[in-house]
């Protein structure tokens, strides 16, 4: 190979359109990186080392916390490695950046260095990551690569038979068609449960995720599969407990970003936050995180007290403020007032009695302390878009 340009200059170039780290290995041992960073930042030594022993020009390997580094080797005179990374397809939750912490040895005063540094690397898939790799290779050795060549195996044409090709397609179909409900499945429980850690350990890429042909045109099926997407998603983070209006505008607002692009890369973007971020939602809907001591000792007691006739007053005199000050502090902190939080816990509470009781549903507003049967229908019908009695019917 004789390349018509410095390598460092052309990463540079190449590092300006796609914001992915890279880094350059003689052997095991780090030679240069784009962009410039302090040896804080460079992978972990395991992955290099992982990376570097693998036969193949392009390849990949993954933490255990869903995180991505790939690989291109370069022949020159001196055997070099360009590693690129790390990647994830969703946003950096706390027990993903806590095990990066460990991997990349990061103390508590250089953690704010550290965040900074994952905040300019975009959020892609393992596929995306490939095929930046794939055009890497192409732009230094004029070799096309296809991705199927590294996630599917490689076959022969020569070697197949009609019968063999027809036999392959039809396992191969049945089975992107069972992995991807079974996918999609696992996608709606972590959304409905508000279960944000789980996508780091689910195996979903585009490669095992089929939503069926919806157009001839390639940027509109992408854009469909966002549409069906946050359709699916709109229905479970409702079911787990996100406000009706909540959940339609985060519904309107992915969709209208979708519309608002043809660029691939930010479609699949979208496609991938989509999940992810209506399942941050219903976990914020079911439990608010604070590490205020007093804010969780106030968050308990509403929980714990949806049977009777609190106040905010009532709140404030247990957590030791006065009113205006726990009310103003509360709203502060938490995004939402306490008298909407108490409101919401007794819906959720209404929500698990219509679905797991045979109990009347004057019973059951009465036992949760509202004014009248008429008051629970109209504050349960706005805050998950049906009346109990459509609740119950539909869960039954």
């Amino acid at each position: 190979m004789n390349l018509k340009y410095n390598m460092e200059d052309f990463l540079k170039m190449y590092y300006f359109d796609h914001n992915i780290p890279m880094y350059i290995y003689a052997d095991h041992t780090f030679d240069t990186c784009v962009p410039q960073q302090t040896s804080l930042t460079f992978p972990p030594q395991k992955y290099v080392d992982i990376l570097i022993s693998k036969s193949d020009r392009i390849s990949y390997c993954a933490t255990t916390y869903g995180i991505y580094f790939g690989c291109l080797r370069l022949d020159f005179d001196i055997t070099k490695y360009l590693i690129i990374g790390p990647v994830s397809n969703v946003p950096y939750s706390k027990d993903t950046l806590l095990n990066m912490y460990r991997d990349y040895v990061i103390s508590n005063e250089n953690k704010d260095e550290f965040h900074d540094f994952l905040k300019k690397i975009p959020h892609i898939t393992k596929v995306s990551l490939i095929s930046k790799l794939m055009f890497l290779n192409y732009c230094i050795y004029e070799e096309v690569k296809n991705p199927s060549d590294f996630l599917l195996g490689n076959f022969s044409p020569k070697t197949l038979s009609p019968e063999i090709v027809q036999m392959n397609y039809d396992k191969k179909e049945n089975y992107v068609y069972n992995k991807s409900y079974v996918i999609e499945e696992a996608i709606l429980k972590l959304v409905r449960t508000g279960n944000v850690e789980g996508f780091h350990s689910l195996q979903f890429n585009n490669d095992n995720f089929h939503i069926g042909v919806t157009s001839n045109n390639a940027i509109r099926q992408l854009k469909n599969n966002i549409i069906i997407n946050t359709t699916l998603c709109t229905r479970a983070a409702i079911d787990g407990g996100l406000e009706y209006d909540t959940a339609y505008e985060l519904s309107d607002h992915f969709i209208q970003l979708a519309e608002q692009t043809d660029n691939p890369d930010i479609l699949y973007e979208i496609l991938g936050k989509t999940s992810y971020t209506f399942a941050e939602k219903v976990a914020q809907a079911q439990t608010p995180f604070s590490t205020d001591e007093r804010l969780q000792k106030a968050i308990r007691y509403i929980q714990q007290n949806t049977n009777q006739h609190i106040t905010v007053g009532d709140v404030a005199r247990y957590t030791g403020f006065s009113k205006s000050y726990f009310s103003a502090y509360f709203k502060e902190n938490l995004g939402f007032t306490v008298s909407d939080f108490i409101l919401r816990c007794k819906l959720e509470e209404g929500r698990r009695l219509l679905q797991f009781t045979n109990k009347p549903i004057s019973t059951i507003s009465t036992f949760l302390c509202f004014s009248s049967q008429s008051h629970f229908q109209t504050a349960f019908k706005k805050q998950f878009g049906m009346t109990p009695n459509e609740y119950r019917r539909k869960r039954s």
